[in-house]
């Protein structure tokens, strides 16, 4: 019976505790008392305004802003309402794990696309000479498409398309054999995927001349136009712009706010990236097609650059397969003129993100400890991509003046440094998520004084 008591004494007192941390004020605002031809808004922003705008820019900043890749096509596989729903679960999850690592490490997501983007620039440069050799166009978005798996080659298809000829240049593909008496597959309907390396290969090697594929039609299959990336944009740089007037005024700002000032610069320069990228294509373009089964010399040719890409793979893990998407979304794309340049844009990009949140060095926390873990959390994610930076640069430095036993233990100890680093990285990032949500309880008063922004038409 006394324990009875004790329980329910400590029950009341925690009930007491959180009734007195979370307390609430309704602001009153008067209404004309007649017509009037305008009213402004309201000079305050309540604790939902400042939850539901700073979500909406982080949701633009991590799900709209995602350019993935061409998924495994479903083709005839999982028929019925039950294989719809499969394929379209797993269409969402291959987007919502993309989110998280958005959320988590949005500095990768830069890297990946100053990455995706330099590799395209790079291919581009070289199939460009070809187009203009077979008199058709081709921009940078024909060449990030094809390096999303945008362009496939397929073969005892009855859908045969024609391409219209080319002055100077056969009108059929050069040492093509449509009839080989030695087919790779006995499949009835073939086709495999084609990258940039592979298009400049067949097209080099004249196995081919370029189909004409206008940029209208890429644009066709993108799901993400100019209009819609620039509503995103526009609610990034409003985002952006409210802060810097709340810091003009002396206003506190949120570190939710603060947070979200940290995702749209990144964001920015993702969006950068990936301008010229088509968006959410979900079934590729025929690049050409043949009546029987595809040729040796062209799935040689595919299988050869997958070789080179993955080399040190088994044969059968190297075999092509119908539906399988050569590029995955994690995918190291590699561009040989900015191979020096790309781990810098790691770097720089941890600092970005990492840097806004020092911002809230002095802010208004719940207890002093939390302010304390909120600096060292902040300068944890600043730091990173620096500290993985000059210890691999060390590494490279170190191992060719040692002998082969020292530099494993080398090599050894820096994976350990570098675990040890990434770690810490993400004990740091679930502090300052966890933080950012927590801390929108405790704002000063001026925290909820408007600003002009109010008045602009944006989401949230």
């Amino acid at each position: 019976m006394r324990s009875s008591s004790g329980y329910i004494f400590v029950l009341i007192w925690v009930q007491s505790q959180v009734a007195q941390a979370y307390t609430t004020f309704e602001p009153e605002c008067t209404t004309p008392k007649e017509a009037v031809s305008f009213v402004s808004s309201p000079p305050t922003r309540g604790t939902l305004d400042i939850l539901w705008s700073s979500l909406f820019t982080i949701f633009a900043c991590t799900w709209t802003i995602l350019h993935l890749n061409i998924p495994k096509q479903r083709d005839t596989q999982d028929p019925g309402r039950l294989g719809d729903l499969k394929w379209g679960v797993k269409a969402i999850w291959g987007k919502a794990k993309w989110m998280l690592m958005a959320i988590m490490a949005p500095e990768y997501l830069l890297y990946n696309a100053a990455g995706r983007l330099s590799y395209a620039w790079e291919w581009h440069l070289k199939l460009k000479v070809w187009a203009d050799a077979d008199d058709i166009p081709w921009t940078l978005a024909h060449t990030t498409f094809a390096s999303m798996s945008g362009f496939v080659v397929r073969g005892g298809s009855s859908r045969v398309g024609k391409e219209p000829p080319v002055p100077g240049i056969p009108a059929t593909p050069i040492n093509l054999q449509v009839n080989d008496p030695t087919p790779v597959s006995a499949a009835d309907n073939e086709w495999y995927f084609l990258d940039p390396d592979m298009i400049l290969r067949l097209r080099s090697e004249r196995h081919i001349i370029l189909p004409f594929i206008s940029k209208s039609e890429i644009d066709d299959h993108s799901k993400g136009d100019l209009f819609t990336k620039g509503i995103a944009a526009s609610q990034i740089i409003w985002t952006i712009a409210s802060t810097i007037t709340r810091a003009i005024r002396g206003l506190a700002i949120s570190q939710l706010e603060i947070s979200v000032i940290a995702f749209s610069l990144c964001a920015l320069l993702i969006y950068i990236c990936y301008w010229s990228s088509p968006k959410d294509v979900s079934v590729p373009i025929t690049f050409l097609h043949w009546e029987g089964p595809i040729p040796p010399t062209i799935t040689r040719v595919i299988t050869e650059a997958i070789e080179r890409r993955n080399s040190g793979l088994t044969n059968e893990s190297l075999k092509v397969e119908n539906g399988q998407t050569p590029f995955s979304n994690d995918f190291e794309y590699s561009s040989t003129t900015f191979k020096s340049t790309l781990p810098l844009i790691l770097v720089f990009g941890a600092l970005l993100f990492g840097a806004p949140h020092l911002l809230a060095w002095n802010s208004t926390f719940p207890t002093p400890v939390e302010r304390i873990i909120w600096r060292v959390a902040s300068l944890n994610c600043s730091s990173l991509g620096l500290v993985l930076y000059l210890t691999d640069e060390l590494f490279n430095s170190l191992r060719t003046h040692i002998s082969r036993s020292r530099r494993k233990r080398l090599e050894t100890t820096l994976n350990f440094v570098q675990l040890a680093v990434v770690a810490c990285y993400v004990l740091a990032r679930l502090f300052l998520i966890v933080e950012t949500f927590r801390t929108i309880l405790f704002l000063p008063p001026s925290a909820y004084i408007a600003t002009w922004t109010s008045s602009v038409p944006m989401f949230g």
